[in-house]
């Protein structure tokens, strides 16, 4: 699909779903705008190498300082200013990183399990009075976790995306972008990690990419998990 449908269909989506549900500080700037064409364009080729369709996605873009890009459901992605002043392949592997949550049905999966577990606990309060207060705990705790296995499941997925946009040495690429990205965003507040934390570790996640291919061989390629 030629860059300019991809345009339009974004613009599009953006003007069906309004700001509703966009976050803090979000914006939408016109097709012309170069850093509009630039994500557009990787966000097409991530979604044709996931091989799913672009003309169904949409994004915006977040102002802020910090290095960053989530999805929300139905496609939608935000992009923050920070990631588009990194390097194009920082900007390749965490769009990847982003398509791949897609494609996987993570989003719909999350809030499924977070409806699911409160209503679970909550027909449990009309039996057991004060057990639906653990779904105060034990909700997010559940949550937190799940999201931690569909982040390594996503860099898994990002991977074999990477892969195919081009990038022979991928699992070395996604690393690279996750330390880049590590190095520029905010640290966690003291106190706040271990069950509570809704991502692994940046050590985690990069031994979870081993074998990591050899920064002076860029043709190498380790087989990939298909």
């Amino acid at each position: 699909m030629a860059i300019r449908g991809v345009l339009t269909t974004i613009c599009l989506g953006l003007l069906l779903t309004g700001c509703a549900t966009a976050p803090p500080g979000s914006y939408f700037p016109p097709p012309s705008d170069p850093a509009t064409t630039r994500v557009a364009e990787t966000l097409r080729r991530a979604a044709l190498a996931a091989g799913d369709d672009p003309s169904r996605y949409s994004f915006g873009f977040v102002s802020s300082f910090v290095a960053a890009a989530y999805s929300d459901e139905d496609g939608t992605f935000y992009v923050t200013d920070g990631l588009l002043h990194l390097p194009p392949s920082v900007l390749d592997a965490v769009i990847a990183h982003e398509v791949a949550h897609e494609v996987l049905g993570h989003v719909g999966s999350r809030r499924a399990l977070a409806l699911t577990l409160s209503a679970s606990f909550g027909a449990a309060g009309v039996i057991a009075p004060g057990a639906g207060l653990a779904d105060l705990l034990v909700n997010p705790l559940a949550v937190r976790a799940f999201s931690r296995r569909q982040e390594l499941a996503a860099d898994r997925k990002a991977v074999e995306i990477l892969w195919d946009m081009g990038y022979r040495t991928p699992r070395r690429t996604l690393a690279d972008a996750l330390r880049t990205v590590d190095r520029t965003g905010p640290k966690p507040k003291e106190g706040l990690g271990g069950l509570f934390d809704t991502h692994p570790s940046l050590e985690e996640r990069l031994a979870a990419l081993e074998p990591i291919e050899p920064a002076s061989s860029p043709t190498a390629s380790v087989g990939l998990p298909r």
